[in-house]
């Protein structure tokens, strides 16, 4: 198991007494300190304009968030650093492919069922807007896929994907490699919403082949407001601009009364305007750290949790766990609901005064799944989510907690 608890200093805190147990990573990682003091630094000692300014200040700042973009490319092994665009998250870097990527009229695009909103809607509202078409590949209710359901539904006029890798409600790991060839089998792109999978498990772009892949730095130990989009270059070369402005231009000339730009290719083609410098330098933080644990090493240690947790909760009376139970094809996180308890706010709400634990309720942005599962989006489902800080005991106060409430509502 990994002892990383040193690098996390809120872990220190109590809530209403009781040490913190913090078991809501999917939503939100934790930060190291060593992201926090490469932060730090660039606020402390080279606080400037990045790619403008040539003085002392700006050129440090250049060099360090061009280094971050490096270390992050070789972190997704990226075949070069420029197919890493700096976006403010996932949901950015989604809506970036479904708006600035040619889909002619007849077009189809492909989505699924267990989708986190921000992975469908931008292609739905594409869809509308432009009159193309769009169809749904249906989840099992363990969060699988049947493969021959993908090739049921990628046909030759679909030309593009959105498909999550790892579903934030039930944790389970798209057969995305098998995806992305019959996609490209049959002519289409596809864009892998990688939130949940890049911070949990080693991310090899170019062995996957997949076209785009949208990334959450905050999920993996890195700031808020930070997120990256990887491309192939060919694609973001081609591809339509999201925002113009400053950054973006290798000259604007003024002739006879007209403005003329000339833009400039990827990564600067999509980063208009000024940067989260901060924001970047810790992106770069955050890969090294992660790196310097081992991705194998973290998908060990999470696992190890994740058998944990399962067994603790299917022993319980009363509650029903959403998704698979076969952690092979999981990421360390179990969604549940409880029979005798209305709502899972309730559930997030006790464990939280009462013991000290933070986990997720609600519907997880993926309506859909629980609309298809039968489960009232109102009353929603519980996440617990673990991730490097987590261990034994944090599992133990999590189910002597959930106990607890199963034997105060029955």
């Amino acid at each position: 198991m990994l002892d990383v608890r040193e690098d996390f200093p809120v872990l220190k805190r109590r809530i209403n007494g009781h040490p913190l147990v913090y078991l809501d990573s999917a939503c939100m990682s934790l930060k190291p300190k060593q992201v926090v003091n490469a932060m730090r630094e660039y606020y402390e000692v080279f606080p400037a304009c990045g790619g403008r300014s040539i003085h002392r200040l700006g050129e440090e700042v250049s060099n360090a968030c061009a280094s971050a973009r490096e270390r992050f490319a070789r972190f997704i092994n990226a075949a070069e650093s420029s197919e890493c665009i700096w976006t403010r998250n996932a949901t950015e870097s989604l809506n970036i492919v479904a708006a600035c990527t040619d889909l002619s009229a007849g077009s189809k695009i492909v989505t699924t069922s267990l989708e986190h909103h921000s992975g469908s809607l931008p292609f739905v509202e594409r869809a509308r807007r432009d009159g193309l078409k769009i169809e749904v590949v249906e989840a099992r209710p363990d969060g699988t896929f049947d493969i021959e359901d993908w090739k049921s539904a990628i046909d030759s006029s679909t030309r593009m994907v959105s498909v999550v890798h790892s579903s934030n409600v039930t944790g389970t790991i798209a057969p995305l490699k098998e995806i992305v060839e019959i996609a490209h089998d049959r002519g289409a792109l596809v864009i892998s919403d990688d939130a949940q999978f890049a911070p949990h498990h080693p991310l090899d772009v170019q062995a996957l082949d997949v076209d785009f892949s949208a990334i959450s730095v905050h999920k993996m130990c890195g700031p808020t407001g930070m997120g990256v989009l990887y491309g192939k270059i060919e694609h973001l070369k081609s591809m339509r601009m999201f925002l113009y402005g400053g950054d973006t231009v290798s000259d604007v000339r003024y002739e006879e009364g007209r403005i003329l730009p000339e833009y400039l290719p990827p990564p600067e083609k999509y980063e208009a305007g000024l940067q989260n410098y901060a924001g970047i330098i810790g992106a770069g933080a955050a890969a090294d750290y992660l790196q310097s644990l081992g991705m194998d090493e973290i998908e060990k240690h999470e696992r190890g949790l994740l058998e944990r947790a399962l067994k603790e909760l299917s022993d319980m009376d009363h509650i029903h766990i959403v998704g698979t139970d076969d952690t092979n094809i999981k990421t360390g996180l179990v969604t549940f609901t409880i029979d005798t308890i209305g709502a899972a706010h309730d559930i997030a709400t006790f464990l939280s005064e009462e013991y000290g634990v933070m986990i997720r309720s609600g519907w997880h942005c993926v309506g859909p799944f629980h609309y298809q599962l039968g489960i009232d989006p109102t009353k929603g489902s519980a996440r617990a989510s673990f991730y490097i800080y987590n261990n034994i005991d944090d599992l133990s106060t999590f189910a002597q907690g959930v106990r607890a409430l199963i034997e105060m509502s029955s």
